[in-house]
């Protein structure tokens, strides 16, 4: 890439620039080649500034950042955010791959994996190949791959879609990934609100800051982009009043005669149908993971897909046959005639509509297995726990990830939480296959037992039995039983 097109990508002035050519893009100086362009990001642990003379001992041809420095043996261009700054020059270096492809963002507290995967699952259903970038895996040309955050840093982003030979690509999109421009230079045909609630507010502050995070997805879209937004939540009924002040194409799925998708009833909880209405039309649907929370997500893809083209009958068998998502509302038996779901939900919003879930299914008890993140919002951890008690008949409390948190001291926390509430219903259990073996000794007929927060992901430290996630400590208590 000419050095002349990275500054009018960076909207800087290239007219006594040196047509200098260079041959990549890094932010790590660890992997810069000779003839790189090395962008410092000022970060949250460590400063990419620290490492310029690295870079430029690497081979770096150029180095863009944030602060003002001289005297650099290689040209050095200042830039006021470094973070979208790369994600500007990896757009321009992959020359703007976006374009290429039809661009769903999906974006919200809860619900954006389940969606996203049913609209993968209904996309190819209608012949419409689709690249998957999200929290439990990545899906790109037929190939998986494992995923360690959301949304990937922009730099790989660009590569990933300039890779693609797919006709879709669907993104699960993270706040923090919008606010650390990591989709900064990325434009979307679509874009998707499931729902906003209280969460990452240890990041965002306040719910007002969380919003308006999430409500800059829709400022990415292209020049006849569409938004599909659940006019059901508050805060999709605010971004639908700030998105048509602006004139943008909202679409919405709700309660409302006036939403393009309607969800009218439930028909049956288990097996899960329900009705939805799209204009004239009603629609009977069948699911087969259940929970009206899924409803919802189901109305998200149904519109979306809708919109992009598919038909209703090709939708309609899609959401019966889906095959549901690793970690989300996975049932596993019980010998003694109980029922194990291992399920992602790390929110208050979450706890509440899963328990709801399992409530509605009529279990003899809940018993419900479940900890904290020792990087999470400590504010959400007495509500979870308060709506937890308000659903479960015995809750064994245990550890998340501990994210680099002294688990002893997070075990205290958590005993502390524990005497707040009060009850003989609540058990501490440090060890998390422990605490689900506890569980799976104590589960009887009829019980179903919910082991939340993890779902997909690997547990970040050594617990007793030899097992890396819930699902495969279910299955080593299943195996020895």
């Amino acid at each position: 890439m000419h050095l002349r097109d990275a500054l009018n990508a960076l909207l800087l002035n290239s007219d006594s620039i040196n047509d200098l050519v260079f041959s990549g893009i890094q932010f790590h100086s660890g992997k810069v080649n000779k003839g790189d362009l090395f962008v410092a990001i000022p970060g949250l642990a460590t400063d990419g500034h620290d490492y310029i003379e690295d870079a430029i001992h690497s081979g770096a041809a150029a180095v863009v950042g944030e602060k003002d420095l001289h005297g650099l043996p290689v040209p050095y261009f200042r830039v006021s955010n470094a973070r979208l700054a790369l994600a500007r020059l990896a757009n321009a270096f992959y020359d703007q791959p976006s374009g290429r492809h039809t661009m769903i963002g999906i974006t919200g507290t809860n619900g954006k994996t389940t969606t996203s995967y049913l609209l993968r699952y209904i996309l190819e259903s209608a012949g419409i190949t689709c690249t998957l970038i999200g929290t439990v895996g990545h899906r790109i040309n037929g190939v998986d791959m494992p995923s360690t955050q959301t949304t990937p840093d922009a730099l790989q982003l660009q590569q990933w879609l300039n890779q693609s030979r797919d006709q879709a690509v669907i993104m699960e999109v993270s706040s923090h990934g919008i606010d650390q421009d990591r989709v900064g230079a990325t434009k979307f045909d679509y874009a998707v609100f499931t729902n906003l609630s209280y969460d990452h507010l240890n990041y965002h502050k306040t719910m007002g800051e969380y919003f308006q995070t999430k409500a800059r997805l829709f400022g990415l879209l292209k020049e006849q982009g569409e938004a599909v937004i659940n006019s059901g939540c508050e805060w999709g009924a605010r971004l639908i009043d700030q998105l048509t002040t602006l004139e943008k194409n909202v679409h919405t799925f709700g309660e409302s005669i006036r939403d393009d998708v309607e969800f009218v009833r439930v028909i049956s909880e288990f097996p899960f149908r329900f009705v939805i209405r799209e204009g004239s039309e009603h629609h009977e649907i069948a699911m087969p993971i259940p929970g009206v929370y899924n409803a919802w997500n189901a109305a998200a893809a149904w519109l979306t897909a809708r919109r992009i083209g598919v038909d209703a009958s090709v939708i309609k068998e899609a959401i019966a046959t889906f095959p549901g998502v690793a970690g989300r509302f996975e049932i596993y038996r019980h010998p003694a005639g109980a029922r194990f779901v291992v399920d992602y939900a790390h929110t208050p919003d979450g706890f509440q509509q899963f328990l709801r879930t399992l409530h509605s299914l009529k279990p003899k008890r809940i018993i419900h297995v479940f900890g904290f993140r020792g990087n999470g919002d400590p504010s959400k951890r007495g509500l979870m726990l308060e709506i937890s008690q308000a659903w479960s008949d015995l809750i064994i409390l245990t550890l998340d990830n501990l994210s680099g948190m002294d688990g002893n001291l997070l075990l205290e926390e958590t005993a502390k939480l524990a005497d707040r509430y009060g009850g003989e219903r609540i058990v501490v259990i440090k060890d998390r296959t422990k605490a689900i073996e506890y569980a799976w000794q104590e589960a009887g007929p009829d019980d179903w037992v919910a082991v939340t927060g993890k779902g997909h992901e690997t547990y970040d430290q050594s617990f007793a039995f030899p097992s890396v996630t819930d699902r495969e400590t279910i299955q080593y208590l299943s195996n020895r039983s």
